[in-house]
């Protein structure tokens, strides 16, 4: 058995957005366990639609590794019975660094607002060129 790292940074809880995520944080940061926040997946404002999810998509908590056992029995004491205890199979195999195959793409705003402006001057043309065509005839 290998030791880990004990400042290596290790889930303790999924939240669904952010909001869910800053709470379970502040929970633990209460109780002395500082905490960090990691998106999962894409969300809105990586694809550059802001609006399209306004949470900002799931996150996990990460804590250091020697506080774990703390901090899952902290997290136990306070789940509310009928709440998820944590991601499914999916979830976690897409969070794996052990999974393979090419991860999304992380598109900012200014590359989500040029490919909608090349495909907008692209329908255009297009639909001028049919006008030029039609127009001949």
């Amino acid at each position: 058995m290998t030791r880990s790292d004990p400042n290596e940074l290790v889930g303790v809880a999924h939240a669904n957005d952010r909001v869910e995520a800053e709470m379970i944080q502040g929970l633990l940061e209460g109780a002395g366990i500082p905490s960090a926040l990691k998106h999962v997946g894409i969300d809105g404002p990586q694809l550059g639609f802001g609006l399209l999810n306004p949470g900002g998509g799931s996150r996990r908590v990460l804590v250091r590794a020697d506080q774990v056992e703390e901090a899952r029995a902290l997290l136990a004491e306070t789940l509310v019975e009928g709440e998820g205890e944590g991601p499914t199979e999916i979830e976690e195999a897409a969070s794996s660094e052990e999974v393979g195959g090419r991860k999304p793409r992380d598109y900012n705003v200014i590359g989500a607002y040029g490919r909608a402006w090349t495909l907008s001057v692209s329908l255009m043309l297009l639909a001028f060129a049919v006008f030029l065509l039609l127009r001949q005839v």
